[in-house]
């Protein structure tokens, strides 16, 4: 009996002496998922400056407006609607950051334009502004645009969203309701 347990314990010696000199396999990695093996997506491209970042934001168009301001005094053609403002000092201020927030808001200023005043068609009712009108505001507009070296691009864009957002609003919006 002492032999067989001598025996036993002998192989047992042996096997744990083997498997403990014998070289440890590696771990096997997993086979990498295609997530892994490509390459991430690049960033998205940053989103194009809106008009009025292009227009120089609210120092050009504080500019483009006092160019304006001079513009419509001085033309008959539309001075008498801006008589108001000719004649009180604290009116122009406040017509003149009213049209630079109008200004901003039409060219996409976001957060940054703060418009406080009556919408386009409040503030014009019972002005019956005529289309010959809304066209010399326009091009007194576009001379200050010109003066203040604004991009012929960049004065078309900001006229055409001027039409399309306030035209209708001016116009022809009577003495009615």
């Amino acid at each position: 009996m002492l032999g067989r347990r001598l025996r036993l314990l002998l192989t047992a010696v042996a096997v744990a002496g083997a498997c403990a000199c014998s070289p440890a396999k590696p771990p096997v990695d997993p086979e990498p998922s295609e997530a892994e093996t490509t390459p991430p997506a690049p960033p998205p491209p940053p989103p194009a400056p809106s008009l009025y970042e292009r227009l120089g934001k609210r120092e050009a168009l504080d500019a483009i407006i006092d160019e304006l301001l001079g513009n419509v005094l001085a033309d008959n053609r539309i001075s008498k609607l801006f008589d108001k403002a000719k004649k009180d000092k604290d009116r122009a201020r406040q017509l003149h950051t009213r049209l630079v927030a109008e200004l901003c808001v039409v060219a996409g200023g976001g957060d940054e334009c703060a418009y406080d005043g009556k919408s386009m068609k409040e503030a014009h009712k019972g002005m019956n502004i005529v289309t010959a009108q809304w066209d010399a505001f326009v091009e007194d507009l576009t001379i200050a645009l010109k003066t203040r070296n604004v991009d012929d691009g960049l004065a078309k864009e900001l006229l055409d969203k001027l039409e399309q957002k306030t035209k209708a609003d001016v116009l022809g919006t009577g003495k009615g309701k």
